[in-house]
């Protein structure tokens, strides 16, 4: 073999798992039932459904199931079978694509950037929960992607963009109800920044550690939006805490029960688990330490060129 032809050989080596991990299927329409979970009648009423819909609005909706995500992320799929199909309109980035993979569970709603105001994320969401996962569950593939795609196809056809309230309400309703999680990551949050003011006041390593992580860790709970726990009362719930922490730590009654006095009547300079060490000879200070750590859709089998930026939503079972 010549030294060109080895180079050439080599190249084709090194190339051949990149070639492999993106060999998308070919598209072969609106309904693409890579993973055979659909029959003749449930692709053929889909098909029906997705041609009048690009008809009416020229939006193109492709359904995809596929037998594996060949060791990537459904998000990650979704979004280069997206680039790679071209799905909608180019220009008009009007494209959706529902992916399904039964094997690993998964499944997303990819939106193009043309209908991201009138299929955004929380939407996209919502359907995944109420329309196609309690199907799936069931293994009812055909009856979850059939209620998936009919509301889709009811969103695009309205082509509504959503209010900034309106989104807000979507993306409320699945979210944990507001007072239940505020009261149950309040009880966290209180109780830690307690300690911690209790811990500062006594000088108290451990306290002050422990009461940084139990309450900081959930503070930090409370401030995502999904769990929903009104942050805006969560902070200064935190901050009352510290100082009631604070002041009681003058109390006597506190001092004693974290900074037991020994019967030789010398103080201790903090308190940990399994043993306490002494204090300086000053008895103040730390005295603990601690160590943590176009349309082309039915009869070409291709689509219009359109791109997605990544929205969408994504659900498993």
């Amino acid at each position: 073999m010549t030294p060109l032809n080895r180079f050439r050989l080599t190249l084709l080596l090194l190339a051949l798992p990149v070639w492999l991990q993106a060999a998308f299927p070919i598209p072969q329409g609106y309904i693409n039932d890579g993973a055979g979970v659909l029959d003749a009648k449930a692709r053929t009423e889909l098909a029906a459904l997705l041609r009048d819909v690009e008809q009416q609005t020229t939006a193109e909706i492709a359904v995809v199931t596929v037998p594996s995500l060949d060791g990537m992320t459904v998000e990650e799929y979704a979004n280069r079978l997206f680039k790679e199909w071209g799905i909608g309109k180019k220009g008009h980035d009007n494209g959706v694509l529902v992916l399904v993979a039964p094997t690993e569970r998964k499944m997303r709603i990819e939106v193009g950037y043309g209908l991201e105001g009138v299929l955004p994320d929380g939407l996209s969401g919502e359907i995944i929960r109420t329309d196609c996962l309690p199907k799936f569950k069931n293994d009812d593939y055909p009856g979850g992607i059939r209620d998936g795609v009919a509301h889709v196809t009811d969103i695009v056809r309205r082509n509504h963009v959503l209010t900034a309230e309106e989104r807000r309400t979507i993306e409320d309703s699945g979210r944990p109800p507001g007072m239940p999680m505020f009261l149950f990551l309040g009880l966290f949050i209180a109780t830690g920044f307690f300690l911690l003011g209790l811990g500062v006041r006594i000088k108290t390593v451990v306290l002050v550690v422990f009461g940084l992580a139990f309450g900081g860790i959930t503070l930090l709970m409370a401030l995502v939006p999904f769990f929903n726990a009104w942050p805006v009362l969560q902070v200064p719930l935190a901050i009352a805490m510290t100082r009631w922490g604070y002041r009681k730590g003058a109390s006597p009654a506190w001092i004693g029960v974290f900074r037991p006095v020994p019967a030789d009547g010398a103080p201790l300079g903090g308190w940990v688990a399994g043993g306490s060490s002494r204090a300086s000879s000053s008895g103040g200070g730390f005295g603990g330490s601690s160590s943590g750590g176009s349309s082309g859709g039915s009869s070409g089998g291709g689509f219009g060129g359109g791109s997605s930026g990544g929205g969408g939503a994504s659900g498993s079972w």
